[in-house]
């Protein structure tokens, strides 16, 4: 599948704009994919690590939906990517008609640090 654009968990600003005054209308979890009532996909996915131990390796844990408009974004990183060999969480909240909402949610480790962290967000916008 094609996709008109790929962020990292480091593009903050960019996943913001994209959920800002949004609503997801949709959860995929077969696909870690969230639908937005725009049209707009969003499809998350771990890090990949080594292939022969658990370093670096990520996977998507949560998706939630959100039928409100989000106001405000929130990202949160438990744990410490500085320090490898240790679990780490990436998580994305947001607010919407004064509640808070995990809306994803990425676990794994980095193990010895050289195989990545995090995860990619393939967006795939509606076509008309």
């Amino acid at each position: 599948m094609n996709y008109d654009k790929v962020l990292n968990e480091y593009n903050e600003n960019e996943i913001r704009e994209l959920l800002l005054y949004r609503k997801v209308v949709k959860v995929d979890n077969s696909t870690n994919t969230l639908t937005l009532d725009n049209g707009t996909e969003l499809t998350f996915e771990g890090n990949e690590g080594c292939g022969g131990c658990s370093s670096g390796w990520y996977s998507v844990t949560e998706l939630n939906e959100c039928d409100n408009a989000i106001t405000n974004v929130e990202f949160v990183c438990d744990g410490d990517t500085k320090d490898s060999y240790g679990e780490t969480s990436y998580k994305i909240f947001v607010y919407a008609e004064d509640r808070h909402i995990k809306l994803a949610q990425i676990d794994g480790d980095d193990g010895n640090g050289y195989y990545g962290t995090g995860y990619t967000l393939y967006v795939k916008f509606k076509q008309d």
